[in-house]
């Protein structure tokens, strides 16, 4: 049962622990193993291709790659992304191996004929714990324009039916854009049907094909964090936010003002302890590996402090200067950089990299003016 007392499709191991230190140890590492992929998706940041790269990692290569994920002093989640990692023919033996060597793995496939009931019951039984299926409309005409293909929206549905069928837990992905905001509602009532256990709300980045979509205004993202605290305790999943960190601002600052109380009367430790999730982003927490072995802070800021092939994956996330660069809070420029939550929250890095060129300015989509700030550039 989820929190709701709804059933919903269980694994049995336990969560993976999670480090107080995440200077030192990543919860989650996205591993783009391909960047084949059949569709052609307008946010899409990769720019997929059809055919995989002659130059990926091979199979060995990633072995010792997962080998040394297992250095890290708690052992991260894995997901294996692309592109469309069902395009890799050895994506069950990297599953397997990393799941051998006590690393949690998750996978990020394509709505592609790939996505069969025969290759889901695989991943159960080699005990991949997670799939995520991306939604982004209602109905086939949207979800389908979004994706670039006729059809994907049917084959998400049986993707679902699949998944369900074999008891492989899913998580659904939306991604917020101007266009799809109008629609969240609708999608939310899809993805209750779904049975997915998480529905991951993805605030656009502008970059590859997506900086052809319109990206919402700061009064625009608000609205949006607005809308999911007033619903998520009704539905029967858990929700959560990817490059949505001023979410955490929006929801917090309620929490601790709900009783009329001024925010200059709340300490940083207050702000810290009201937000329970690790407070993760683009680098701090989370890091990125490309198809070439590239190691970015995220997919989404390309700038890259190593390559697996020839660097040491823990000692470029602990002590590169782009990662400690990056993670490092008083590096934050304008608004962000006095904001009291920053301890949490720390703006966009993704979407400020993206929008200005510069990985620690201030989250231009962040409408939130912190104590003293009204009327400074941000």
């Amino acid at each position: 049962m989820n929190s709701h007392g709804r059933a919903t499709n269980s694994h049995p191991h336990s969560m993976p622990a999670i480090s107080s230190d995440l200077d030192r140890n990543p919860v989650v590492i996205f591993w783009e193993v391909t960047r084949a992929c059949a569709l052609k998706c307008e946010h899409c940041r990769a720019k997929a291709q059809p055919k995989r790269h002659p130059l990926e990692l091979d199979t060995a290569e990633s072995f010792r790659v997962m080998d040394q994920f297992t250095e890290f002093d708690t052992l991260p989640i894995v997901v294996l992304s692309g592109g469309d990692p069902f395009m890799r023919r050895d994506i069950f033996e990297l599953a397997e191996y990393g799941i051998k060597k006590g690393l949690t793995i998750s996978l990020s496939p394509s709505a592609t004929a790939l996505v069969t009931r025969d290759r889901l019951k695989r991943l159960v039984d080699i005990g991949v714990r997670r799939v995520s299926f991306s939604l982004d409309g209602a109905n086939a005409a949207t979800h389908d324009a979004f994706r670039g293909f006729p059809g994907t929206f049917d084959r998400t549905l049986a993707a679902f039916e699949a998944a369900n069928d074999v008891g492989l837990s899913f998580q659904v992905n939306t991604t917020i854009t101007r266009s799809t905001k109008p629609a969240l509602p609708d999608i939310a009532e899809v993805v209750k049907q779904s049975g997915a256990a998480i529905w991951d709300l993805f605030f656009l980045v502008p970059t590859g094909r997506g900086l052809d979509l319109e990206l919402m205004t700061a009064d625009e993202h608000d609205e949006v964090y607005s809308w999911i605290m007033a619903n998520q305790r009704e539905w029967s999943f858990r929700a959560k936010t990817t490059l949505g960190q001023p979410y955490r601002r929006a929801m917090t600052l309620k929490r601790l003002t709900a009783g009329g109380r001024d925010l200059a009367s709340i300490s940083s430790d207050e702000i810290k302890a009201a937000w329970p999730g690790p407070p993760t982003n683009d680098g701090r927490g989370i890091f990125f590996i490309s198809h070439l072995g590239e190691i970015y802070p995220s997919g989404f800021v390309p700038v890259s402090a190593g390559n697996v092939r020839k660097d040491s994956v823990v000692d470029v996330y602990r002590d590169s200067e782009v990662f400690t660069t990056i993670r490092d809070r008083s590096q934050l420029q304008g608004k962000c950089g006095v904001c009291p939550f920053n301890v949490i929250c720390g703006g966009s890095r993704s979407r400020s990299y993206a929008m200005t060129g510069d990985m620690t300015a201030a989250d231009p989509t962040c409408r939130f003016q912190p104590p003293g700030w009204a009327g400074q550039a941000s």
